[in-house]
């Protein structure tokens, strides 16, 4: 339980495979969006997107289902959480050890401080990005035009 970021139970309400291509690894992520009922750790709303390996090859999980309810033994940050084969994750209906073991949990809250914080590290970093592509075309005109005037006086020298 210390080394998850989030335990919850929840109905699963989509799943995103990836796009089947000529070569494709078992490790492929597969999207699964929950509706959250209750919470066991971490600070979770309504909602929670979780990601696991395509195939149990890659540990993945595969028996989830749409219109499920599964309990979930999560890991990673908040706006990438990822489950797999052996986290614990499993049907509901077949988790009555861990129900009891975990005890009462807690609802979902409406409003979340991490999902406010993963899409503002998400506008930080593309600023980030975006301010460091054009330092590299400054740097690259700048050579150019080094460049080209150091071969107009090169020129002109000649003559």
């Amino acid at each position: 339980m210390s080394r998850k970021t989030a335990i919850f139970t929840g109905k699963l309400i989509s799943l995103s495979r990836p796009n089947q291509g000529m070569i494709m690894s078992s490790a492929e992520p597969v999207s699964a969006q929950f509706e959250v009922m209750n919470v066991w750790k971490g600070e979770l709303g309504t909602e929670a997107t979780v990601y696991t390996a395509t195939s149990s090859d890659s540990c993945g999980y595969e028996g989830f289902e749409v219109d499920e309810e599964y309990i979930v033994f999560a890991y990673g940050p908040y706006d990438q959480l990822k489950t797999g084969l052996c986290e614990g994750t499993k049907e509901l209906g077949s988790a009555q050890a861990e129900l009891a073991a975990l005890g009462e949990g807690y609802k979902p809250i409406a409003d979340t401080s991490h999902e406010k914080k993963a899409s503002e590290t998400s506008i930080v970093h593309k600023d980030r990005r975006t301010s460091s592509i054009w330092s590299v075309i400054l740097v690259i005109l700048a050579a150019m035009l080094a460049v080209t005037l150091l071969v107009v006086i090169y020129k002109r020298r000649k003559n």
